[in-house]
């Protein structure tokens, strides 16, 4: 969320980024108004409190020189039944108002484009292997399931919609993709990190977007946990309520994870294969930054995720994520998208954003300096691979006559060339 400092001080400067995001800017007004009355409220009990004290003392001395000390003590019995009803108003207004705030999404970046949704996402770059990319192929769901390297029909019967299993080589090469993106990110000194499946309640809240909580994240009734969704939560959470020295940054993270997303309002959109499911592993970048060189650590992330494409040969685009596409998080954010020759599109693989220090208040991460005030830290994120999807975009890229040619880095891992296949029934 962003700093309440911020709203008291500069409310036409989050106005006008909510009005990029087609928000609605009066909400602005309306945190101040709710900060007015909590800092009167809070005033007014400080005042209070402090009252109270002085009677305390005043009571104890009358009583220790034999004095009357009734009305002081009526006082009091009245300062504490005011004190208890404007406790519960200023948590309540408090409550009220840091609600709102974490609605209102992170400034955006200058140089993002403004625009509604996805169609508005601004190409910056392309990239192709020599040899280009292809123009057709068979789509990968139909050319999986007909080898039987993925099982969609009974996963569904048994586990419902968007299920799968893997079988075959295509568990060897998910393995493979696994190991070749945790290598590539180790070797450019990110720790490896695998993370927990789930977290609580709150450093779920303060790691999550507020929309991931209406139409992404499982809940686990009984414990009042939530399944991950991304690697993303819970490497966030490794800096919840702590305090980072500053000579330790920037702290550098892959993380590997298993994650579950609900993908509700996503009916109809690539049902089947292994573009769209409901369970899937990542290969997580995740950045703690001093706010001095953030942005600097925002285009590193970018390029180890180019890297990762260019390596497994696979045609792809950037594009600059419009305010409409954005998120409440990001301040800024790139997509990469590889080129699926069956459908004559782009696929979005990647996002790489900057968080600037929005996700990190809410986790209470914060630096230290010395002889300073404590500072909030910058988060960064980008994903480095999600095996579903890349495997999915090496099937519809390497298709041969003589099978699926794996790009030159997996063969290492993988101990092979080719995955043998029939393109027809």
């Amino acid at each position: 969320m962003l700093d309440i400092a911020l709203f008291r001080d500069a409310p036409d400067k989050i106005k006008a980024s909510e009005k990029r995001r087609g928000k609605d800017p009066s909400r602005v007004d309306t945190v101040r108004e709710l900060d007015q009355q909590w800092r009167e409220t809070h005033h007014r009990l400080d005042g209070l409190r402090h009252e109270k004290n002085n009677l305390t003392d005043e009571i104890g001395a009358k009583k220790q020189a034999g004095e009357d000390a009734s009305d002081a003590i009526a006082r009091v019995a009245e300062l504490n039944a005011t004190i208890d009803d404007l406790e519960e108003q200023e948590a309540t207004l408090r409550s009220e108002r840091n609600d709102l705030r974490y609605e209102i999404g992170n400034l955006v970046h200058e140089p993002v484009p403004d625009g509604t949704d996805e169609n508005d996402n601004v190409p910056v770059k392309h990239w192709e292997p020599t040899e280009g990319k292809k123009d057709d192929a068979v789509l990968g769901a139909e050319l999986l399931e007909r080898n039987n390297l993925v099982e969609s029909e009974k996963a569904v019967e048994v586990a419902g919609e968007r299920a799968y299993y893997l079988k075959g080589d295509l568990v060897r090469l998910a393995w493979a993709l696994q190991q070749f993106a945790m290598d590539l990110l180790v070797e450019r000194d990110y720790m490896p990190v695998q993370t927990p499946y789930y977290l609580d309640e709150e450093p779920m809240e303060a790691a999550a977007e507020l929309e991931d909580f209406r139409e992404q994240l499982y809940k686990l009734e009984r414990h009042n946990r939530y399944l991950i969704a991304t690697a993303e939560q819970p490497l966030a959470a490794l800096q919840y309520d702590e305090i980072i020295e500053a000579d330790d940054l920037p702290l550098k993270y892959a993380g590997f994870s298993t994650n579950f997303r609900r993908e509700a309002g996503k009916h109809g959109t690539q049902t089947r294969g292994l573009w769209r499911v409901h369970q899937f592993e990542k290969i997580e970048q995740f950045i703690f930054a001093d706010p001095a060189n953030s942005w600097e650590l925002h285009g590193e992330l970018l390029e180890n995720a180019e890297k990762v494409m260019q390596a497994l040969e696979l045609p792809y685009r950037v594009v600059n994520v419009c305010t409409g596409d954005l998120g409440d998080t990001a301040a800024k954010k790139f997509d990469i998208e590889v080129w699926r020759p069956p459908l004559q599109e782009y696929g979005e693989v990647v996002s790489c954003s900057n968080c600037t220090s929005y996700q990190a208040r809410k986790l209470n991460a914060r630096i230290r300096r010395p002889g300073e005030e404590n500072e909030t830290v910058h988060t960064l994120n980008a994903t480095a691979l999600v095996p579903q999807r890349i495997i999915t975009a090496i099937v519809e890229n390497k298709q041969t006559s003589e099978g699926i040619v794996l790009p030159a880095p997996l063969q290492e891992y993988f101990g092979k060339e080719v995955i043998e296949i029939h393109s027809s029934d």
